[in-house]
């Protein structure tokens, strides 16, 4: 199949649109910028659904794909170089949202890194890299969700979301960091 010379076309444009889908490097952009977004729709669609949607796409093209080197390097450049990206963005921000947002680039990144080894035939490596990317796109579900709910709380309660405004925050909402800490 990888031999026809339309395949690696095909491959790379569906690439493309994922890499969009999912925010990964050099797309990352949009994602912090949908931050504008209500707490509770910037929670759903940032944890659960719209972001996870181009990594799903992968996923279910890493079967027919993963063997090839045509499908490994740009996954394994693409998703390391978002990984990065995303972590080291997220130290420079103070605003609670962005911060989770770039947090999630970097985990979305991290589930395209996984991608990269989880295709492809044979060997203990691809079914624990497989493993790790279900076990990784269901804790970031579980766990985004409540902290993007947690930071519209704190921003309801507080009047902000600029973490330098926030010292002593277990006091005065000791439930909401007992959550965030959970």
């Amino acid at each position: 199949l990888l031999d026809l010379p339309h395949v690696p076309w095909a491959l790379a444009l569906l690439m493309l649109g994922a890499f969009t889908k999912s925010a990964q490097f050099p797309f990352h952009f949009w994602l912090p910028g949908a931050m504008a977004a209500p707490t509770p729709a910037s929670a759903y669609l940032h944890s659960a659904t719209m972001v996870k949607a181009g990594v799903y796409l992968l996923a279910r093209l890493s079967p027919a794909f993963g063997a090839s080197p045509l499908w490994f390097w740009p996954l394994f450049v693409i998703g390391g170089i978002t990984m990065v990206l995303g972590a080291v963005s997220a130290i420079r921000y103070r605003d609670m949202k962005a911060v989770l947002a770039y947090t999630t680039i970097s985990a979305l990144g991290t589930m395209v890194l996984l991608l990269a080894f989880s295709g492809g035939a044979g060997g203990a490596e691809i079914g624990t890299a497989a493993l790790a990317l279900a076990a990784t796109i269901l804790a970031h579900a579980l766990y985004k969700a409540p902290l993007f709910l947690s930071a519209g709380i704190v921003d309801h309660a507080m009047g902000t979301r600029d973490l330098r405004r926030l010292a002593g925050l277990a006091r005065t909402l000791p439930v909401v960091a007992l959550t965030v800490v959970l």
